[in-house]
């Protein structure tokens, strides 16, 4: 048997010995299957048989096609070049233990031939393996240089739209023939789309824009956006497109863009998938492997760096201008709400440092005291807007509804500002319907609305000017509406009329005073009636109108419960002679000296007896060998505070020191103050400034109205 007939009667024994002898030998990877060990064995078995069968002459430069496909195949399988060679030596090892089984007696030149094509195969198939290797080298060396590239590119800003622009930009014609950048909440007109043809760009995104089920072929970005795997299209035909488009034009506009292959890969951070990136190849008629794959994934993965850091860093600016902006709004507000407090402040001290100098006439003492009484309650007001504005951001201004005479409400605030009215020379035509004025609401609230409205229209309107103010039926609401002839809103303003602490004019050099807080509360209070507020202007000084609609109650009754308020001002409660308090104990705490002696000696003025403590401590002392009749207190002390002293008095021994009425009398004048208190143990709860009638007026309501004589009690010495 010659050699040509062993290497073709035997080839099945040979390629047996073969790969036992390499799976022996250790040199491929564990768990290759063997049918990619045989490989191209047979054929290149077959093609020796053939050449030594024609007695072909064997020169080691010859070329072998079959030897060049076992090396290229060896490179995928991770073959070093040393294994590679050492093949061709099992493989001739195989094919001489073949022989000698078979009892073949292999001639000289037998072994001449084998090794010449043995010799042909290594070779072959080592310069086919370098060869293969050496291309794989440079197109990974290319790979990671665009890599590094574009991770340089990409962090080179931190602009969310530049990032985005560069990131479009970077594969195409390098990568893909077009490019796009699919994020979560933005729309398709917001997506950013490169085509090497700038036409087919607008092309795509109407594709894009009109497409009915985004979750197939070009357009199956969404679905990678929600399973977060990528999808490779290797060969995009027209069969791919015919079901996807559901209109003639819109397969003609998917022909016209006639993509080839397609990458679509998830763009996620921290495994949090965000958007897509979509690589297409289209007139350069290239086509997506596993390699372009895995280059696209480490693309993606750093572009998804690059824009979580854009958007954070955009969202950094964003917050940093919010805070800047709010600091720069707190900082005015403090300069206004100074302004505004020591104007009137300026005004007391100015005119109680005349008198109390002895330089200031006897008839010019009841105009002080006139001015000093009006700035007080000017404070006091500032001191109540603050509060609203306070409520009403936080939400909890309650209204209190009843039957309420709206032509009323705007009777007694036009009384209240008339001497304003005087003043300045202001003409006001009312035009009311007293017959249909009726509505559920909060009279006192809706007293602010109208009183709120009318004094801006007062501050705004000049010398000589005129307001006029318009009350009637409008469908099935009550419409008021209050115009003036003053110096109008600015177009650009107006939007934010009733905005917060909002001002046409900030600056320090403003001719109108105030907080910016009025129309504001004017318009919370409006809308917690379920009603609605609009302020119109034809521009600077064209004067300017605002109009409030609240709905009339279908309960309304006609002849029961009506909230009336007084048309002509009832004489200030501090002009009224207090009551007496005869035989009346009273414990004052107050930390502060001057508020301290200021009730003591109006209580003292009506005929109380009083003690003064000026800490939690001192009146729980005074309190062991004194027993009044009504505790008057402040909140905010000092080491104790009151809700800390009302604890102690709850809790005492003795029955009758436990049970005294106390009043909380505390600057903490917001609805949640007042409830804490009496849930702490206060019967009342007064907020500073108060009035002294009022103040009492509740001593005597809580101590009981019968007179008492000064005595002393049981147990008690005399004082």
């Amino acid at each position: 048997m010659t050699l040509s007939q062993l290497l073709t009667v035997h080839a099945r024994d040979i390629v047996a010995e073969f790969v036992a002898e390499l799976q022996a030998s250790g040199l491929p990877a564990p768990g290759v299957p063997k049918s990619l060990l045989i490989d191209h064995i047979p054929t290149f078995l077959q093609e020796m048989a053939s050449r030594v069968g024609a007695g072909e002459q064997v020169q080691t430069t010859d070329d072998s096609a079959t030897a060049r496909q076992h090396g290229r195949q060896r490179w995928t399988l991770g073959y070093d070049l040393k294994a590679l060679v050492c093949e061709y030596g099992l493989l001739r090892h195989a094919i001489l233990q073949c022989a000698e089984r078979s009892h073949v007696s292999l001639t000289s030149g037998e072994h001449d031939v084998l090794g010449k094509c043995l010799d042909v195969g290594v070779a072959e198939a080592v310069a086919e393996y370098v060869s293969y290797r050496d291309a794989e080298l440079a197109q990974q060396k290319t790979n990671l240089e665009f890599l590094a590239q574009a991770g340089e590119l990409l962090a080179s800003s931190l602009d969310y739209r530049s990032t985005m622009s560069r990131l479009t930009r970077l594969p195409v014609p390098r990568l893909a023939d077009f490019c796009a950048v699919h994020l979560e909440g933005s729309s398709v007109d917001e997506m950013p789309i490169v085509h090497i043809d700038a036409a087919q760009a607008e092309l795509l995104r109407d594709i894009y824009r009109d497409s009915e089920r985004p979750h197939d072929g070009v357009l199956a970005y969404q679905t990678v956006m929600q399973s977060g795997v990528p999808v490779l299209v290797t060969q995009a035909d027209s069969k791919l497109f015919d079901g996807r488009a559901q209109h003639p034009q819109r397969l003609a506009s998917l022909e016209r863009l006639s993509p080839c292959s397609l990458l679509i890969v998830p763009l996620s951070v921290q495994q949090q998938v965000f958007g897509a990136l979509t690589l297409g190849y289209s007139t350069s008629l290239r086509h997506y492997d596993a390699s372009d794959l895995v280059l696209a994934t480490d693309l993606a993965r750093r572009a998804a760096l690059a824009i979580d850091n854009a958007r954070l860093y955009q969202l950094s600016q964003q917050e940093r201008s919010r805070v800047e902006s709010a600091t720069r709004a707190k900082d005015e507000f403090v300069a206004m709400v100074s302004h505004e407090l020591r104007t009137p402040l300026n005004a007391i001290l100015g005119w109680v440092r005349l008198m109390r100098s002895g330089t200031l006439p006897e008839h010019k003492r009841d105009h002080a005291f006139e001015v000093i009484e009006r700035n007080a309650n000017a404070q006091n007001h500032l001191v109540a807007d603050l509060l609203d504005i306070s409520r009403a951001i936080t939400g909890k201004i309650r209204i209190f509804a009843a039957q309420v005479d709206l032509c009323n409400v705007v009777d007694m605030a036009l009384e209240d500002a008339r001497l304003a009215l005087d003043a300045k020379r202001i003409h006001v035509r009312t035009s009311l319907d007293r017959e249909h004025a009726l509505i559920r609401g909060d009279a006192d609230r809706l007293q602010q609305v109208v009183w709120n409205l009318l004094t801006n229209a007062i501050k705004f309107t000049p010398k000589g000017g005129e307001i006029s103010i318009s009350l009637g039926r409008l469908d099935s609401d009550i419409e008021l509406v209050v115009t003036d002839s003053g110096v109008g809103i600015d177009p650009a303003f107006l939007p934010h009329v009733f905005d917060s602490f909002r001002q046409s004019d900030s600056s320090a050099s403003r001719v109108h005073g105030g907080l910016g807080i009025g129309l504001s509360i004017t318009k919370h209070l409006v809308d917690l009636h379920g009603g609605s507020i609009l302020a119109h202007s034809a521009g600077a000084r064209q004067g300017s109108s605002f109009v409030v609609r609240l709905p009339v109650s279908p309960l309304l009754s006609t002849t029961v419960g009506v909230s009336q308020v007084p048309a002509t001002q009832k004489e200030p409660s501090s002009a009224r002679p207090p009551a007496r308090l005869p035989g009346f104990r009273v414990l004052v705490v107050d930390d502060e000296p001057d508020a301290r002696e200021l009730i003591g000696f109006v209580l003292e003025s009506c005929g109380a007896e009083v003690r003064l403590a000026a800490s939690a401590a001192e009146a729980l002392e005074v309190l062991g060998s004194y027993t009044p009749d009504v505790i008057i207190s402040d909140i905010g002390m000092p080491d104790e505070d009151g809700y800390s002293l009302i604890r102690s008095i709850r809790t005492l021994d003795q029955a009758h020191k436990k049970d005294i009425p106390t009043i909380a009398l505390t600057a903490f004048a917001r609805n949640e103050d007042r409830t804490r208190a009496l849930i702490a143990g206060f019967n009342l709860h007064m907020a500073k400034p108060v009035e002294p009638s009022a103040l009492v007026r509740a001593v005597l309501e809580l101590g009981g109205s019968a007179p008492r004589e000064a005595a002393p009690r049981s147990g008690e010495p005399a004082s």
